[in-house]
């Protein structure tokens, strides 16, 4: 049987599913950890954890990755480098593989 987008295949359906789900499921995972090492943060004055706990709320993905990448103390630096870095890396891996499944 042919997959085509007329008639999409089994693949098409597992990986769209993950390709649309799983930005939610990185905001779920980094924003909790980059509220909590925030609210860690001693050295930090209170406009700036509000303007960041606004960044990381209201950015989805990018707010939460970037604040635990360039500014959080709280974790250690490879910890940090491996969740972003993975879940980066699998948010690519699942876009290249959507790409190639409506091929």
């Amino acid at each position: 049987m042919e997959t085509t987008f007329a008639n999409p295949g089994f693949w098409t359906y597992f990986i769209g599913s993950y390709a649309y789900y799983l930005p939610f499921v990185l905001t779920m995972v980094w924003a909790p950890l980059a509220l909590f090492g925030l609210s860690k943060q001693k050295d930090m004055d209170t406009t700036k954890q509000i303007i960041w706990s606004l960044v990381i709320l209201v950015i989805p993905v990018l707010g939460p990755a970037i604040y635990l990448l360039f500014v959080d103390k709280e974790y250690e630096k490879k910890f940090k480098q491996i969740a972003v870095g993975g879940g980066f890396g699998v948010f690519v891996l699942v876009w290249v593989l959507s790409l190639i499944s409506h091929i």
